[in-house]
């Protein structure tokens, strides 16, 4: 699995130092193994576990301002790509919204694997727009993702409110997201959001993905 988290930096052109190399190591390590009992993700090869969400994750951190100091991640499951931007910026206030007790037993197990006693906090929750993150700033996120989880109409209706007065929405999806547009610039329009469509193959797997940002309309 090592091998693996090489392959991908090396990939992207990353280097990473060893205190991220020994938390994605740790991290992958636990969920290939919890996902032999428990359906945290559908990929149960331990190699492509990290060249999908790694690789996934890595674009996302590219997006994302360097300036960026809180995020939040709805509907994370296994900590993806929540809390494998945690591991890649450990200074990074985030929270993990995941409904599914299973799943926020894997997140809090690893936050203490991962030894993260500050600046991270999992929400066992269903947020609504009226119901946001117990732990949110009160000046809102400056990111906030998700990855294939719901419509893209879904998650700007539910997160715009939760978004900092400069902050971006992003969606991680794979190619058939084009159908979900229509109705995503719709909910955008009302809520003063702009779409921004970022296409990528994911090295090593050559899966086509696409990164949806949703930006403050200027």
């Amino acid at each position: 699995m090592s091998d693996a988290i090489d392959e991908v930096s090396r990939a992207f052109g990353r280097t990473l130092d060893q205190g991220q190399k020994k938390g994605l190591l740790l991290y992958f390590s636990n969920l290939h193994q919890w996902n032999r009992s428990i359906n945290l993700t559908g990929i149960k090869d331990d190699r492509e576990l990290v060249y999908k969400h790694l690789g996934d994750t890595l674009i996302l951190d590219t997006a994302l301002d360097k300036e960026c100091k809180t995020l939040l991640d709805i509907g994370t499951g296994a900590g993806i790509p929540g809390l494998i931007m945690k591991i890649l910026r450990p200074d990074l206030y985030v929270v993990l919204a995941e409904a599914l007790k299973k799943k926020c037993s894997f997140l809090r197990y690893m936050a203490s694997v991962l030894n993260f006693r500050k600046g991270l906090y999992i929400e066992e929750k269903k947020l609504g727009p009226s119901d946001p993150p117990e732990n949110m700033p009160s000046t809102g996120f400056d990111a906030i993702v998700s990855q294939a989880t719901g419509s893209l109409s879904w998650l700007v209706d539910l997160s715009e409110g939760f978004l900092a007065r400069h902050g971006n929405i992003f969606a991680l999806k794979g190619p058939k997201v084009q159908k979900e547009l229509p109705e995503a610039e719709k909910v955008a329009r009302e809520k003063g959001l702009e779409i921004e469509m970022k296409e990528y193959t994911l090295p090593i797997l050559g899966h086509e993905r696409v990164l949806v940002i949703f930006k403050r309309a200027r």
